[in-house]
C-alpha cells in the first residue's frame, strides 16, 4: 500500500493524519519531536529542513503533505531550507506535493480574495510564501514534479489553538462567558474549519486535475467576530475540489 507522508504534526497536520487514517490509508507523520505510533499512522523524529532525513523518511510516499509552519518571525531563514528538503524530496521520491498556504500572497486587497487574483504581497512573509509557490510551479512546469496548494484563511475548530478563535476564545465562547477579539469585532472575515482543511487537502492530493494550481479551501461566507463562525456544509464551490 502508498504511504502518505505529512511533514508536521500541528493543527493541519494531526487532523490530515487523523482523516487519511480513518479512511484505511498508510500514514507516516514526521516531526521534530516524533510521537507514539498506532497501527495506521507511524511517526518519525526528523528535521525538515536536512533532505538526507527526509528523504530517508519518505520511501513508499504516494504523497507527501507539507503542513508545516514556522513561527512567525522566523520564516525568512527557516521556510526556504525546509521548502528546498520537501521539494527535492517528493521529486526524488515521484510523490504528489500538496502544501498548505495561505492568503498572505496576495497582499492587500478591497475584495473578496479569489484564486486568480495577482500575487503581490508587500509583506515580508507573503513575499516568502510566494517565493515557495514560484520555486514549487517552475518544477512541476519543467515535469520534475507534481505539486498543488491549499490556501485558507484564519483556523478554527478541533486541534486549533494559536488562532483568532483559538483557546483565547473557544473555551470561553463554548462556556457561555465573554470573550474578547482582536481587532474590530464587526469587521466581517472568513473562517476555515479544519476538517474542511484536511478534507481539502486529501481530495487535492488525489485529484490530477487539480495539480499545477492553487485552490482556496471552501470556507463559509464572512462573518463578524461577534458571530460563530460554521463549519462548510456545502457543495465544492463551483465544481473545485474541497
Amino acid at each position: 500500500m502508498a504511504v502518505h507522508v505529512i511533514v508536521g504534526k500541528g493543527p493541519v497536520g494531526t487532523t490530515t493524519a487523523q482523516l487519511l487514517a480513518a479512511r484505511g490509508q498508510e500514514v507516516r507523520v514526521i516531526s521534530r519531536s516524533g510521537g507514539r505510533s498506532t497501527e495506521r499512522l507511524a511517526h518519525v523524529a526528523a528535521d525538515a529542513s536536512d533532505p538526507e532525513s527526509l528523504r530517508g523518511h519518505a520511501h513508499g510516499a504516494a504523497v507527501i503533505y507539507n503542513c508545516l509552519n514556522p513561527a512567525y518571525h522566523r520564516w525568512t531563514t527557516d521556510w526556504p531550507p525546509m521548502a528546498t528538503a520537501i521539494l527535492d524530496t517528493a521529486e526524488q521520491a515521484g510523490a504528489v506535493l500538496v502544501t498548505m498556504g495561505n492568503l498572505y500572497g496576495y497582499g492587500p486587497v478591497d475584495h473578496p480574495i479569489r484564486e486568480g487574483d495577482p500575487l503581490a504581497a508587500l509583506g515580508t512573509k507573503g513575499r516568502v510564501r510566494n517565493e515557495m509557490w514560484r520555486q514549487a510551479l517552475d518544477r512541476h512546469e519543467a515535469g520534475r514534479i507534481r505539486i498543488v496548494e491549499a490556501r485558507a484563511s484564519d483556523f478554527f475548530g478541533p486541534e486549533v489553538r494559536q488562532s483568532h478563535v483559538g483557546e483565547r476564545v473557544m473555551p470561553s465562547l463554548l462556556a457561555g462567558k465573554a470573550v474578547r477579539v482582536l481587532g474590530d469585532p464587526d469587521a466581517p472575515h472568513t473562517w476555515s474549519f479544519m476538517p474542511d482543511v484536511a478534507r481539502t487537502l486529501v481530495r487535492l492530493g488525489a485529484e490530477e486535475r487539480a495539480w499545477g494550481k492553487a485552490w482556496h479551501v471552501p470556507s463559509p461566507p464572512p462573518v463578524s467576530s461577534a458571530s460563530t463562525p460554521q463549519p462548510f456544509a456545502g457543495r465544492p464551490v463551483n465544481g473545485r475540489p474541497g
